[in-house]
C-alpha cells in the first residue's frame, strides 16, 4: 500500500522540487520509502508501504528493462504470482508492481482486464508521451485529479494535488450541498472546486490532444444463477474462501478486524482454518453500549490473539486530524471507531482483512427490509394509505406504541414516491426542507440525481438487485471505502477484503435475490453457506455495524465544541446561521433527534477552517 502523485504538462517542464513536495503530502501513506522522477514532461512521486519484497527492488518510481516506460502503484494485484508464471519478461524483484509493469508491456492498456485486486496507479509511456492512470473496480484506492490548462496533476490525496502550486483550494458549492444530503460527496465530485475523482473500474489516458476517460468494467446482475440453494452455498463457500486466500499473501504481519457481525466472523473462522498460526484480531466498542461481546465469543471459538478497544467521546480530540486525512467533506461518524480500531491494529500488524461489501452482495441492511416493506405499502390503494395515515396521525405521539407508530407513518409517505424516491429516505441524512433549513446557496434541480443515475445502470430482474448495486455504486465506495482507507492508511495500514474480489462480486450478483434476502431474513445464502462456523453466542445476532452515540455525545461532551464551531459555520455563506441553531437547539432540548445532522455541520467547518481558510 502506498501513496502516488505526478502532473504532466505539454507547456511547462515539471519542477522536481514539485515531487518532493508530494511526497512529503503523504509520508503516513508510505513510512518505508519514497521517490521521485522527473523527465521531459512527466513527473511521478511516491511513497512506499512495503507489503511484498521488502528489499529494495521494490523501490518505486519503477521503470521497465530500457527505462521508458515508468510506474507508480498503490494496492495490491492478489493474482501477481499467477500472472507473472505466464510472462517472458527479466524481471528484477518480488513485487506486483514490477508483474504490472510487465503487463502493460505485453497489452497495453488491456492488461486492467488480468488484474485482481485493488489498485490506484499512473504509468508514464515515453514512446507514446502518454499518461495512463486507472482505479480498481469497486473503488478501494483513490485517485484524484486536477486537469488544467497549465498540466494535468493527480495523486492518492487530494493535498498531493495541492501541492502543484497551478491548484487553488475553493469549495465547489454544488458538491457541498450533495455532502448534505448524502454525508459524503458523490464522485466525481471532491467538494474542491476543479479537483475530481477518477471513478471505480474507471481510467484516463492523457497526452498532447488532451484527456480520454473511460470505463473498463461493470457489475451485471441480468444473469441469474438457476441452481439449487445446497449447490449455491457449496460453491459460494469455495469461492469466498479462495478470495481470502489470495488476501492472506503478505510478506509482513497481518490480522482481522473483527466486529462479531456475520462477515467478520466469516473472513476470521476462513484465516484460522488456513492460517499457520494464530490470527491476531482487533475490535472496537462504545461506553454507551457494549458490542465486544459478539467479538470476543468469535475470537475464543477460533483461539485468536485478541485486542479491543473502547471509544469515549473524548476521542472527539481527534476531529481535526481525522478531517485532515479525509480531505473531502466527510460526515459518516464511524469513521472515528475505524481511525481508533486501525490505531490499536497499526502496532502489532501491516495488512488488516475486513469483511466490508458483504451487506451489498447479500442484502443485509436493515433498509432493505424497510424498502421491501415500502414497496408493498405502495401496492395499497391510494385512498385506503391516506385513510391509515390520518388514523395514525390521531394517535399520541408517546407512549408505547409511539414508535411503531412513526415507523408505520414513514413507510406510508415513502410509498408515494418513484423507486428511488422511496429508497432515498434510508441512505440520504438531509433531503428537501432538512437541507435548505441551514442551507441559503443554489439547489439542485434533482437533489437524487446522484441515485437516480446510479439506479438507472441497475440491470437486475427484481428490485432487490437493482437497490444492492446502487449501494454497490454509491454508498459502498462513497462512503464505506472511503473511510476505511483513509482511516487505515492515517496509521500506514492496508485493509483487504475479500468479498471486494471482483470475481467474488461477479459470483455474488448471479445470486437470485430470493437467497438473499429470504422472508425477512437478511443473508440467507451466506449465513446458510457458512452455517458450522458461528459461535452459539453470535448466532441470530441482528446487525449492528459501527453505531455510533452521536446524539449522546452532542447532549452531552460535545455541546460546547458543537456551539462554538456551528455558530462559525453560520456565519459562512450560504448557511444559514438560525437554521443550524434551531437543529442544534432542538436537539439539545430532546424535542428531536439531529445528531447525525450535527456530525455533518461539525465535519464541515473543521474542513472550511483545515483547506479553505488557510489556503
Amino acid at each position: 500500500m502506498c501513496g502516488i502523485g505526478g502532473t504532466v504538462s505539454f507547456t511547462r517542464r515539471p519542477d522536481p522540487g514539485l515531487g518532493r513536495d508530494m511526497v512529503a503530502c503523504m509520508p503516513h501513506r508510505g513510512p518505508d520509502d519514497d521517490g521521485v522522477y522527473a523527465s521531459g514532461p512527466a513527473l511521478l512521486a511516491h511513497r512506499r508501504l512495503s507489503i511484498l519484497d521488502l528489499s529494495d527492488a521494490g523501490h518505486q518510481p519503477m521503470h521497465n528493462a530500457d527505462g521508458s516506460v515508468h510506474v507508480v502503484f498503490n494496492g495490491e494485484i492478489y493474482n501477481y504470482r499467477e500472472l507473472r508464471a505466464d510472462l517472458s519478461y527479466p524481471f528484477r524483484s518480488e513485487t506486483d508492481t514490477e508483474v504490472l509493469l510487465a503487463l502493460y508491456e505485453e497489452h497495453g492498456v488491456d492488461c486492467l482486464s488480468k488484474l485482481r485486486g485493488m489498485f490506484a496507479f499512473a504509468i508514464w509511456d515515453e514512446r507514446r508521451d502518454r499518461l495512463f492512470l486507472a482505479r480498481d473496480r469497486l473503488g478501494q484506492k483513490p485517485l484524484f485529479f486536477r486537469d488544467g490548462p497549465d498540466g494535468f496533476t493527480f495523486g492518492s490525496t487530494i493535498q498531493t494535488v495541492l501541492a502543484d502550486s497551478a491548484v487553488e483550494a475553493r469549495p465547489d458549492l454544488p458538491a457541498l450541498r450533495e455532502f448534505l444530503t448524502y454525508q459524503y460527496v458523490p464522485a466525481p465530485k471532491t467538494g474542491f472546486e476543479g479537483i475530481r475523482q477518477v471513478r471505480p473500474a474507471e481510467y484516463l489516458l492523457v497526452d498532447e490532444d488532451g484527456v480520454t476517460r473511460d470505463t473498463y468494467w461493470s457489475l451485471s446482475h441480468r444473469e441469474q444463477f438457476d441452481a439449487s440453494p445446497d449447490v449455491l452455498a457449496n460453491r459460494l463457500r469455495d469461492e469466498l474462501r479462495e478470495a481470502v486466500r489470495l488476501r492472506m499473501r503478505s510478506d509482513v504481519p497481518l490480522g482481522v478486524f473483527l466486529s462479531g457481525g456475520v462477515d467478520s466472523t466469516i473472513v476470521t473462522a476462513l484465516m484460522a482454518d488456513l492460517a499457520e498460526t494464530s490470527v491476531e484480531t482487533y475490535s472496537i466498542g462504545f461506553d454507551e453500549y457494549d458490542e465486544l461481546s459478539f467479538a470476543r465469543a468469535v475470537a475464543e471459538e477460533y483461539d485468536t490473539n485478541h485486542t479491543e478497544y473502547t471509544v469515549t467521546p473524548d476521542a472527539m480530540d481527534v476531529l481535526p486530524e481525522l478531517v485532515d486525512h479525509y480531505e473531502m467533506p466527510f460526515g459518516d461518524p464511524s469513521a472515528v471507531p475505524t481511525y481508533y480500531v486501525s490505531q490499536v491494529a497499526s502496532q502489532d500488524i501491516t495488512v488488516a482483512v475486513g469483511g466490508d461489501a458483504g451487506d451489498e452482495h447479500f442484502a443485509g441492511y436493515d433498509r432493505y427490509t424497510f424498502d421491501w416493506l415500502t414497496e408493498q405499502a405502495d401496492r395499497v390503494p391510494k385512498p385506503l394509505r391516506d385513510g391509515t395515515a390520518a388514523v395514525l396521525d390521531a394517535l399520541p405521539d408517546d407512549g408505547p406504541v409511539s414508535e411503531q407508530r412513526r415507523q408505520i407513518r414513514s413507510l406510508l409517505d415513502n410509498a408515494e414516491g418513484d423507486a428511488v424516491e422511496r429508497y432515498a429516505p434510508y441512505v440520504c441524512h438531509m433531503l428537501g426542507e432538512e437541507a435548505e433549513m441551514v442551507w441559503n446557496g443554489p439547489e439542485p434541480d434533482d437533489e437524487l440525481a446522484h441515485l437516480q443515475k446510479a439506479f438507472r445502470r441497475g440491470d437486475g430482474p427484481t428490485r432487490m438487485d437493482r437497490i444492492t448495486a446502487l449501494d454497490l455504486r454509491t454508498y459502498l465506495p462513497d462512503d464505506l471505502l472511503t473511510k476505511v482507507d483513509r482511516a487505515s492508511m492515517a496509521h500506514s495500514l492496508e485493509v483487504r477484503s475479500p468479498f471486494l474480489d471482483h470475481e467474488f462480486a461477479e459470483f455474488a450478483a448471479r445470486i437470485p435475490a430470493k437467497y438473499k434476502w429470504r422472508r425477512g431474513e437478511k443473508k440467507w445464502l451466506l449465513k446458510r453457506a457458512f452455517e458450522d462456523v458461528f459461535p452459539e453466542a453470535v448466532q441470530g445476532r441482528s446487525k449492528q455495524g459501527f453505531s455510533v452515540p452521536v446524539d449522546a455525545w452532542f447532549r452531552g461532551d460535545l455541546a460546547d465544541l458543537a456551539d462554538r464551531k456551528l455558530a462559525r459555520l453560520g456565519q459562512r455563506d450560504p448557511f444559514d446561521a438560525a437554521g443550524i441553531d434551531a437543529k442544534l437547539s432542538a436537539h439539545l432540548e430532546s424535542t428531536d433527534d439531529y445528531g447525525h445532522h450535527l456530525w455533518d455541520l461539525l465535519v464541515l467547518e473543521e474542513w472550511y477552517e483545515r483547506f479553505i481558510d488557510d489556503a
